[in-house]
């Protein structure tokens, strides 16, 4: 095998496959990443038999096929320190002897032959639908922020991805919030359960810009992809069954609240910082148009007032002010409205107009 390669392009793909080989694994090859050449075509994977990453990109000349295994860790971390500005020149012969050139410098490396590289699941398109990329993103980053981190109930370590209706919803809940967020898509009912580990990945691979790429979604029966072009990762998804989330987000209000997120999230920063040892709520009361922030703790006292749109009678709610203050950071939107039933009722958060995303945050007694 050999061809000459952008060294950033080379890089990141082996960066991107190195984040799934497997540790110790019972096939040794697996603890490395492949790297392919076919076709013009140069392809790098890492697979740990769960979870797998796929990048594929042009190289900038190639002459012979083939392919091999490599040590993830020491070929990341060399190419990240290979000069900046120059090709690599790649080389593999004898299917394990690797000769890699970078400007002035010379890397000789062992690898293991690419026929011991078990293959990768081959998906089909029968169960699939196309996102946009940055949609795709905004929803994962405005629904993971609430995922569970308690182990022993796996199913709420993940997103519940759920097309119904017409609308794809991702859901994540810890048992003191509720994240919601959705979007109209063209194809039939499903539900399962994304690791976060997939989606930290593509939270790092996608992009915020409408680039118009679509990243294709395909489900099999015990694994979900996802496919955008020169990029393809794929995981095993979490089995059990996902709690009905539309028990705590469907409710008829008694009162509403339009606030301003940039100026109550700052003020709910600015009580996390007297909070953050303490279990101490946040009491924030409604009337006339305002809106009182009060906290004491042990190391001091905060008072702030903000206008909003409130015209209702008072209202006094007692809550956790970092789980706010995420809400008001994954909005992502300028104001949001706040729908409140009684002072022990979930708090719902949504935008001032639309149904894009559904936050809810439990309130704590005072």
């Amino acid at each position: 095998m050999k061809f000459t390669a952008d060294r950033n392009k080379l890089s990141e793909a082996i960066v991107n496959a190195s984040k799934v080989t497997a540790y110790h694994s019972s096939i040794p090859a697996l603890e490395g990443i492949l790297i392919n050449l076919k076709k013009g075509v140069i392809t790098v994977m890492g697979y740990d038999l769960d979870s797998g990453i796929k990048s594929m990109f042009q190289p900038i000349s190639a002459d012979e096929d083939g392919e091999v295994v490599l040590n993830a860790r020491l070929t990341s971390e060399m190419l990240k320190r290979m000069p900046a500005g120059c090709p690599i020149e790649f080389t593999c012969e004898n299917e394990t002897h690797v000769t890699i050139h970078c400007g002035g410098v010379e890397l000789n490396i062992t690898g293991v032959s690419g026929n011991n590289y078990p293959n990768l699941p081959e998906m089909s398109l029968a169960n699939s639908f196309n996102i946009k990329e940055n949609v795709l993103k905004s929803m994962i980053r405005q629904s993971m922020y609430a995922v569970s981190q308690n182990e022993l109930k796996p199913v709420f370590t993940g997103v519940y991805f759920e097309v119904k209706d017409g609308y794809f919803s991702m859901v994540s809940l810890d048992g003191v919030r509720v994240a919601v967020r959705k979007e109209k898509v063209d194809y039939s009912d499903m539900g399962f359960v994304v690791p976060t580990k997939v989606l930290n990945e593509l939270l790092r691979i996608l992009s915020d810009e409408d680039t118009g790429k679509d990243v294709t979604v395909l489900l099999d029966r015990t694994q979900v992809g996802f496919n955008r072009d020169d990029y393809i990762t794929f995981t095993r998804i979490i089995e059990g069954d996902f709690i009905d989330y539309r028990r705590f987000t469907e409710f008829t209000p008694q009162s509403e609240a339009v606030v301003n997120t940039r100026l109550f999230g700052t003020a709910l920063d600015r009580v996390n910082l007297l909070t953050e040892r303490y279990k101490t709520p946040v009491i924030c009361t409604f009337e006339n148009n305002n809106l009182t922030v009060d906290c004491t703790t042990n190391v001091g006292s905060i008072h702030e007032e903000i206008k909003v749109d409130y015209p209702y009678p008072k209202f006094e709610i007692a809550f956790n002010s970092r789980y706010m203050a995420d809400a008001m950071r994954y909005s992502e939107c300028d104001e949001v409205k706040l729908h409140f039933t009684n002072p022990l009722s979930q708090i719902k958060i949504t935008p001032v107009s639309g149904n894009d995303f559904t936050f809810i945050v439990m309130p704590v007694k005072r």
